[in-house]
């Protein structure tokens, strides 16, 4: 542990060329360029800075700020010179490693908190206020604050074992928030890999540049939106990222050589016609996606899934025995060695499906859709309408049972909430998917203000970082964790937040991430259980 002194801050507001940053044989110097990159020349070689990008001295290195062209941003750049004393100790310490260490880039995230931490202990250093003792208190807190949050960072840093992990970490954060104003310059400072290397990356793991996977990302979904809504053309084209629907359709038709109206066109000719009777002889069924439960929950036992996150995480695992595995999003080859007589497909990879339905008749099912609706529209796949009935109706009737009697003696009935759920390592603020269609019931929870903006916006879930939980505030909080022990770990930083323990045990509920799913069986077998997850005060 130590203790932090400042001795200078300075803010660098014009850089027309170079600057020698001054030196210290006693202080540590904090290089922050805050909004502006750039380059920092230290004895033997250069570290090429971004926005955001924060470089730490050590005592008696030298160093000189490069700013290519001219820059007349206030704050562009920030210096602080501080000296660090160990506990009990007078003079004070060349070392503070190894928490962030010495030459070496930190690309820091939240952009906007480190900004504000700068702009703190920058105006606590004004002639104004550098003598008044509260006010120096203040600036010693906000450095701390600093310093934390660049150790914060190292530790992401160094989470990501390697370059190809990090740029596949900024792979899934593509598929999940492909709405997004998303460039190669964000996803590669996300990973922390430089942009031409990361583009190497990419390609390499893909088979294809950032921006055309992104693009190969919104033209999957919109095909999905075109045949399972109505939708017009600018809806969808705002839905899946596009700026607007002229660029969406010609984007569209150099894709898939056709016209959004000419692909739904095609794809109705294609669609399965059920014979007037309504039975089902397909015997050798292959489910991709969000179906595998709703199947197995009409008594229908596919030959073949997508066990890739099925079979590690959902609760019916007993249930997946002697179930072939297609591979993650129904691999067309392994689908085939299966020769199934129809393939039922509620995922992503749209462009996939010309691919599987050479190999059998297949069905697309919104995997956006409600468990209710979801269920009926398998059911009527293989005559069992009634049976997907009956357990729809139950389901309401115990649902309503169970939210009477747990609020039955509580003098708020409306209560707010949201979902946190921590997959592989990522917070996500849930949307209206998952364990979210029990909780947010009208006899128990509405989701917060902040979830019903994602609800609104048909956003499934959304990434955060454990600062941003605030921002969903509600009367009650779940958290769902899955089993990996990067998630366990971030799990903490939710559970540590202020704003978690300020609400106490009675309105922060913990549960396992197998809990979210939106499968008939999941949903079943969660709702004797809610009572003892959620503590009502009454």
């Amino acid at each position: 542990m130590y203790i932090y002194d400042i001795l200078e801050v300075k803010s660098v507001d014009l850089l027309s060329n170079k600057l020698v940053v001054p030196t210290d044989r006693t202080g540590h110097r904090l290089i922050c360029f805050a909004r502006v990159g750039g380059n920092l020349r230290l004895a033997g070689h250069v570290l090429y800075a971004e926005q955001g990008s924060c470089m730490l001295l050590a005592p008696g290195d030298k160093a000189e700020i490069e700013i290519s062209g001219e820059s007349d941003l206030l704050g562009a750049v920030y210096i602080l010179r501080f000296h660090a004393y160990g506990m009990g100790e007078t003079e004070p310490s060349m070392d503070i490693g190894p928490c962030i260490p010495y030459e070496t880039k930190i690309d820091v995230m939240p952009l906007s908190r480190l900004v504000d931490l700068l702009e703190q202990i920058a105006h606590r250093a004004t002639d104004a206020l550098r003598e008044e003792y509260v006010e120096r208190c203040k600036q010693q807190i906000y450095l701390q604050e600093l310093l934390v949050l660049l150790m914060e960072n190292v530790q992401t840093m160094l989470s990501l074992t390697d370059a190809t992990s990090a740029v596949q970490q900024t792979i899934n954060y593509l598929d999940h928030n492909y709405r997004e104003e998303i460039t190669v310059e964000l996803l590669s400072r996300m990973s922390g890999v430089g942009r031409w290397k990361y583009s190497d990356l990419f390609q390499s793991l893909i088979g294809k540049k950032p921006l055309e996977y992104l693009t190969e990302v919104r033209i999957n979904r919109a095909k999905e939106l075109l045949l399972q809504t109505d939708d017009p053309l600018r809806e969808i084209a705002r839905l899946v990222g596009f700026k607007d629907e002229y660029y969406f359709s010609r984007k569209f038709r150099h894709e898939m050589g056709m016209t959004p109206k000419q692909y739904v066109l095609r794809s109705k000719s294609n669609e399965l016609i059920t014979n007037d009777s309504g039975a089902s002889s397909f015997t050798r069924i292959v489910a991709v996606g969000a179906v595998l439960g709703d199947l197995l929950a009409l008594g229908i036992k596919p030959v073949g899934a997508d066990m890739t996150v099925v079979g590690k995480k959902v609760v019916y695992r007993e249930e997946l025995n002697n179930i072939a595995d297609v591979g993650l999003l129904g691999e067309p080859g392994k689908v085939k060695a299966l020769n199934p007589d129809l393939i039922v497909y509620s995922a992503f990879r749209l462009d996939w499906i010309d691919k599987l339905s050479n190999i059998s008749p297949i069905v697309a099912i919104d995997r956006f859709a409600h468990t209710y609706d979801r269920i009926l529209k398998v059911a009527d796949l293989f005559g069992r309408t009634n049976q997907a009935r009956n357990w729809v109706e139950s389901h309401q009737q115990r649902s309503a049972e169970m939210w009477e009697q747990l609020f039955a003696h509580t003098r708020d009935k409306k209560k707010q909430a949201t979902i946190f759920v921590v997959n592989d390592g990522v917070i996500y603020v849930m949307g209206m998917r998952g364990v979210a269609y029990t909780l947010y019931h009208p006899l128990a929870f509405e989701p917060s203000d902040k979830a019903k903006e994602l609800i609104a916006r048909k956003i499934p879930f959304y990434a955060i970082e454990p600062e941003m939980i605030k921002d969903y505030e509600a009367d009650h909080l779940f958290l769902l964790v899955d089993e990996c022990k990067r998630s366990k770990r971030k799990a903490q930083s939710v559970t540590n937040h202020p704003y978690w323990q300020s609400l106490g045990q009675d309105h922060v509920h913990v549960m396992e991430g197998k809990w979210n799913f939106d499968d008939p069986i999941t949903m079943d077998r969660l709702l004797p259980l809610l009572p003892r997850i959620i503590r009502i005060h009454t």
